[in-house]
């Protein structure tokens, strides 16, 4: 079958695609009709001008060099690049060019797409990706911080530097009085100002307030309400523990916090680990999910070229990774199951877990234990405290660790050794202390030159 000229050139006018033939010198021989609606230049402006006359700046240095190539290699070459349309759009292209090095003038054949909606989608999920990866660590961090935070100033400081490193230019800061009433928690907007009130501090409010234009995306103010949601409990809590420290003043002669208020800090705590791990998963992690599902389905377009699809394919396998992270934060903040499983099943389940990415070998042996009824603050407790000494494992480098339960008469017994070296208890093991003698409990700890560790807790038990 025979087709005509007019026939072709309906079909280059139609195409998506602007299709241009070019001389040695980058000057236009052929051009088809849509390159004038891609770029807004007439044909009186394409005509003898070098085709690069469009390019973004940034990218031009770039493009000569694969101008050079093209023209040294002879063969067929494909890139992306950025321009700017007659308008002042920039618009980013995808390019396939096909030199005819047998030509006069080594022509060369040349393919350009209009690919701004796909690459800004692209920079749009790369950008959130990173983005709620940010605000995520910056949660965790945060948590990790606060948890030894037992003075308002502290508290304070802390709150505003993590504001400002995570918003900058917000110009975090506390008033500590306001002509408004405003309810605990509640987001406002007063002029060009974000204010959260965290509580009242002497019968005057306590109010947190930042710039509103630092924040500009909805995941933002997500985070900055998850952070003051935090900050108001441990503010409560402040407050609790500002009042308990003039009862504490009276026993200044004391060497060590009494146990009554351990046992307070560390419910605290978990509450607040409690409220945490909620936040995580019922925002952070969903925004994520759908994220997630955003990219599946873009990388089901059939538009989609292959060497995209495999940079789109690794932005996924990193949300992948930062999906499971939020799970394993939430997790550690909040043991799954702990209560229903009971004690031992939790041990199981966390030293298969820890057995997997650890370096060294876990021995659990257990006389008794599965018969123990213990109440939820002596189960997390107990958890907690092996979790301490299985981080003690980690930073002494052993090679292998054993725990050893034996219950008998209201009595929990736990012999725990390692083999690890350079161990300080100070420093690694102070909150293994405390929470044992939060709960009434008794600890020796005996370092061996060379040997490792040895830690013996005994804890009544009077559930």
């Amino acid at each position: 079958m025979k087709y005509n000229e007019e026939f072709f050139e309906t079909i280059l006018e139609y195409t998506s695609d602007a299709i241009m033939i070019c001389d040695r010198n980058r000057h236009v021989v052929y051009i088809t009709p849509n390159a004038y609606k891609i770029s807004g230049y007439g044909p009186e402006e394409w005509k003898d001008r070098d085709t690069f006359f469009f390019l973004h700046p940034e990218d031009k240095e770039f493009m000569l060099k694969r101008h050079q190539n093209l023209l040294a290699s002879k063969q067929n070459n494909s890139s992306e690049y950025r321009t700017i349309k007659k308008n002042g759009e920039i618009m980013y292209c995808e390019c396939k060019t096909t030199p005819l090095p047998d030509t006069e003038n080594y022509l060369q054949v040349v393919s350009m797409r209009d690919i701004t909606e796909r690459k800004l989608m692209e920079m749009d999920l790369l950008y959130h990706k990173n983005r709620h990866e940010v605000l995520q660590n910056s949660l965790k961090q945060f948590s990790d911080d606060l948890s030894g935070v037992m003075k308002l100033a502290e508290f304070e400081i802390r709150l505003l530097r993590e504001i400002e490193t995570v918003l900058p230019g917000s110009n975090p800061s506390i008033l500590t009085s306001f002509p408004m009433d405003l309810r605990d928690g509640e987001l406002v907007t007063v002029a060009n100002k974000l204010l959260i009130k965290l509580g009242d501090l002497q019968q005057e409010p306590y109010i947190l307030t930042l710039q509103q234009e630092a924040i500009s995306d909805p995941m933002e103010t997500i985070w900055l309400e998850t952070i003051a949601h935090y900050g108001m409990m441990l503010f409560e809590n402040l407050n609790i523990v500002d009042n308990l420290m003039v009862q504490l003043e009276k026993a200044k002669h004391q060497e060590e916090t009494p146990q009554w208020m351990l046992r307070m800090i560390f419910n605290l705590q978990e509450q607040q680990r409690l409220t945490l791990s909620s936040d995580l998963h019922d925002t952070v992690l969903q925004d994520q999910i759908e994220l997630y599902r955003r990219l599946e389905s873009l990388l089901q377009r059939k538009e989609i070229e292959q060497e995209q699809k495999a940079k789109l394919f690794q932005i996924e396998q990193g949300l992948l990774d930062i999906i499971h992270e939020i799970r394993t934060t939430c997790n550690n903040l909040r043991p799954p199951l702990l209560r229903e499983l009971g004690l031992q099943m939790s041990l199981v389940n966390l030293f298969d877990y820890i057995q997997l990415s650890s370096t060294y070998k876990i021995h659990f042996i257990s006389e008794g234990l599965s018969e123990l009824s213990l109440n939820e603050e002596e189960t997390i407790g107990i958890y907690r405290m092996v979790q301490d000494l299985l981080h003690s494992a980690e930073e002494s480098a052993a090679i292998e660790c054993t725990f050893d339960f034996k219950y008998k008469r209201n009595c929990l017994k736990m012999i725990y050794q390692d083999n690890g070296a350079g161990f300080s208890d100070a420093v690694r093991l102070t909150s293994f202390r405390q929470r044992a003698k939060s709960l009434g409990g008794e600890v020796e700890m005996i370092p061996r030159a060379d040997e490792g560790l040895q830690v013996v807790l005994t804890l009544p038990l009077t559930s």
